[in-house]
């Protein structure tokens, strides 16, 4: 197993509380794996501390340690809520984060709203325009959190469907989800995050024998 992301010790306090206490995760490339846990337990938190995105934590710890690989991008995260261009089009939205053709090919609900402002559509639209932005985008580790937030099962099927399709040799993807069952259908791994610790690592047929 070759590591896209090491995060180790991982503690973030945002004012008197700590809500992450000492995590460590691993990710690795050619797989899909999932974060799960119940709203609360620090996913976000988490994701956000590993995009460098905690500028308003009162303290953090923790090292991450990204993996060599040849392929070109980076880490690219998709957060949940305020994720697109709200006063640019959804095609214009796509042209900056990844590639309007291919993104309207895998979902052609995209393509009917095609020239709608972002901030015209709902919830659900904004996080799909997210995700089919970062899907067709450049990136070595994808991090997203709540990708199917808002969208009706079928569609959040679909979505995962996609997500496990672009995993690579040389690429790794990273979910948070609060409804583990989603993610278990098609992640190779999964890591349950519970009240800010690990309490579960390994594959989706243990994580379900536990349950």
């Amino acid at each position: 197993m070759t590591v896209a992301l090491r995060c180790s010790g991982v503690r973030v306090r945002y004012g008197g509380v700590e809500v992450l206490h000492g995590v460590d995760l691993v990710v690795p490339y050619g797989a899909m794996t999932a974060l799960v846990g119940p709203n609360g337990a620090g996913k976000t938190t988490l994701l956000d501390w590993c995009a460098g995105a905690t500028s308003t934590a009162t303290a953090t710890d923790g090292k991450l340690e990204e993996g060599g690989t040849s392929a070109g991008g980076g880490l690219r995260f998709v957060p949940s809520g305020v994720n697109v261009f709200p006063h640019l089009t959804v095609r214009d939205n796509l042209r900056a984060t990844g590639d309007p053709g291919r993104a309207f090919s895998m979902f052609p609900e995209l393509a009917a709203l095609a020239e709608h402002d972002a901030a015209t559509l709902s919830g659900g639209e904004r996080q799909l325009l997210a995700v089919a932005g970062a899907l067709t985008g450049r990136w070595r580790v994808l991090l997203v959190d709540e990708p199917v937030q808002g969208l009706a099962p079928a569609l959040a099927d679909r979505v995962y469907r996609e997500l496990a399709a672009v995993v690579a040799p040389d690429r790794a993807v990273l979910v948070a989800d609060p409804v583990a069952e989603r993610a278990l259908r098609v992640c190779d791994f999964v890591w349950r995050l519970e009240r800010g610790q690990i309490t579960f690592a390994g594959e989706p047929v243990e994580s379900a024998a536990e349950s």
